[in-house]
């Protein structure tokens, strides 16, 4: 007589839960924050200089190197799609209702001022061109004509919103506690000493550099709310 022996039932071996996309694009949003923030300095590093902010000395500056034109356009069109997208995930970092509001619509604004910034970058690589192609008064008054036009006038004021929001989006975060308010200093400081000082592409860069913390400081903290979640 024989008898058979059935292995022993063993325990399930837990299964961790799949990770949402919800949490993949958290992840995702806090690389493009801090992606963001260093091609936007970096495309300010390498913008081309100019002897003043006039119109003509803008035009060639922009047509004297047609690649460092190019490369300053591409790193700033490319930094401020990669914040303007990033900006929308940032209420997912509020828990609660403090500081939800101003969060949002801060992401928001930011989202669409810097959509809208990306666009106009685009126009270095026209007015380069019409720089080395017409003569310089020709390609003044192009530029000034174009400038001229109201609907241009309205996408103008609208980029401002690229720097108004994340001011907006910060203060929210910083009321919900995720930040702390001392983060806004670097962004306003540096927001108020470009605005009082004339452009110069490594004197601006540096203030982007500073005034990049708090932003890189959202995106290091999306990644880390995903891992904490993830761990637990």
């Amino acid at each position: 007589m024989t008898t058979s022996l059935s292995p022993a039932p063993t325990a399930a071996t837990p299964q961790r839960p799949a990770r949402s996309a919800g949490a993949t694009m958290l992840t995702l949003a806090g690389g493009a924050m801090v992606a963001g923030s260093l091609l936007y300095v970096a495309g300010l590093a390498t913008s081309p200089p100019q002897a003043s902010p006039a119109d003509a000395d803008y035009i060639a500056s922009l047509a004297a190197d047609e690649g460092q034109t190019a490369l300053s356009a591409l790193l700033l069109h490319y930094g401020n799609m990669a914040l303007a997208l990033a900006w929308l995930a940032a209420p997912a970092l509020v828990r609660g209702r403090r500081g939800r509001i101003p969060t949002i619509v801060g992401a928001l604004l930011s989202a669409i001022g810097l959509v809208t910034v990306t666009g106009m970058v685009l126009y270095d690589f026209w007015t380069g061109g019409i720089g080395q192609e017409l003569p310089a008064d020709t390609a003044l008054a192009l530029v000034e004509s174009v400038q001229g036009q109201a609907a241009v006038g309205v996408v103008g004021t609208v980029t401002l919103l690229g720097l108004l929001g994340p001011l907006v989006g910060l203060a929210g975060l910083a009321r919900a506690g995720v930040i702390t308010w001392w983060l806004l200093v670097p962004a306003v400081a540096c927001l108020v000493a470009s605005a009082a000082l004339s452009f110069t592409p490594l004197l601006y860069a540096g203030f982007a550099l500073v005034g990049a913390v708090p932003t890189v400081a959202v995106g290091l903290r999306m990644i880390a709310r995903t891992r904490a979640e993830a761990a637990a």
